[in-house]
C-alpha cells in the first residue's frame, strides 16, 4: 500500500490523495481502504475506497479526493495516515 503526498486542489474545495494497492499474496482478493488526513488549524477528511478483486501481483492506482466538512484551511503540509486495510478472498 502506497500514498502519495496530497496535493491541493486547483478549485481549492479539497485535496487529490493518490493511492496504489498492491496484492503482494499468493491469491486474488479485494481491498478496502481507509486514509485520514490532517494538517494543522483543523483539517480533518477521511477518504475510503475499494479495489475490486486484484490477481496476485497486480496493483490498482486511485485518485481520491478528501475535503474537509469544516471549511478548515488545506494545509501546506497535511499528516496522511492510512487507518484500515481490510483484504478479501477472492
Amino acid at each position: 500500500m502506497r500514498v502519495k503526498q496530497p496535493v491541493p486542489k486547483p478549485s481549492g474545495s479539497g485535496m487529490w490523495v493518490a493511492i496504489e494497492i498492491a496484492n503482494r499474496e499468493q491469491s486474488s482478493a479485494a481491498y478496502k481502504v481507509e486514509i485520514r488526513v490532517t494538517g494543522p488549524e483543523g483539517f480533518s477528511a477521511t477518504v475510503r475506497t475499494t479495489s475490486g478483486v486484484l490477481a496476485p501481483g497486480a496493483t490498482a492506482s486511485q485518485v481520491l479526493t478528501a475535503m474537509d466538512s469544516s471549511g478548515a484551511r488545506i494545509p501546506k503540509h497535511p499528516r496522511v495516515e492510512i487507518i484500515r486495510v481490510t483484504r478479501t478472498p477472492a
